[in-house]
């Protein structure tokens, strides 16, 4: 009897159970995430929390599921968007992002690590990129401008690392074509924030 109900277990079947459990909790985990957000209380939160005063950047946090919690991940949404400018973010990259992650003090058991993870395994709607800019113009309003320009700094060392985790061209550690136009049009896009600060 004891032998007979080892046989019938399937090892591939008990870890596509496993995978759709948990893929189903994490999903529950995002849409009370989401719901959180886009309420009331989840937008006064955000607004107390970081100081945040445009309204449009506050609305379109919430569509996007980003408590005052997840913020942080914001920060790190400019090594997303490398992962995926090659039409898909690979394991390689993912892990780089996470790495960043954990430097900067975001935990596995976190909600920032659940956003994160769920950005790099389906691709961040545009909302998230005029968030992102948003944030920036937040973030680059109180800060000084050497400030500003470290940070830029800094993004760009992380999003090169990413881009080189997935091996680049031929698997070679080298930037694609696509990949350095997102890094230099990020990087843009952060410069432009100075100007209009």
């Amino acid at each position: 009897m004891i032998v007979s109900n080892l046989k019938n277990k399937n090892p591939l079947h008990e870890a596509n159970e496993a995978h759709r459990y948990f893929s189903q909790l994490e999903g529950q985990i995002v849409q009370r995430l989401r719901e959180e957000a886009s309420s009331d209380s989840g937008r006064e939160e955000l607004i107390r929390s970081t100081g945040i005063r445009a309204p449009e950047l506050v609305e379109e946090l919430g569509k996007l599921g980003i408590t005052a919690d997840e913020l942080v991940s914001l920060r790190l949404f400019p090594l997303v968007m490398v992962a995926w400018a090659e039409k898909r973010a690979d394991e390689q990259e993912r892990e780089a992002v996470m790495a960043e992650a954990l430097k900067m003090g975001i935990h596995e058991d976190s909600s920032a690590w659940v956003l994160l993870d769920q950005w790099l395994q389906k691709r961040p709607p545009g909302l998230a990129v005029d968030a992102w800019k948003r944030y920036i113009h937040e973030m680059f309003h109180d800060m000084s401008r050497v400030a500003q320009q470290r940070l830029i700094l800094v993004t760009e060392q992380q999003m090169t690392r990413v881009a080189k985790a997935s091996g680049g061209h031929l698997g070679f550690g080298r930037l694609s074509a696509k990949e350095k136009a997102t890094i230099d049009q990020t990087i843009a896009a952060m410069r432009h924030q100075i100007e209009v600060s």
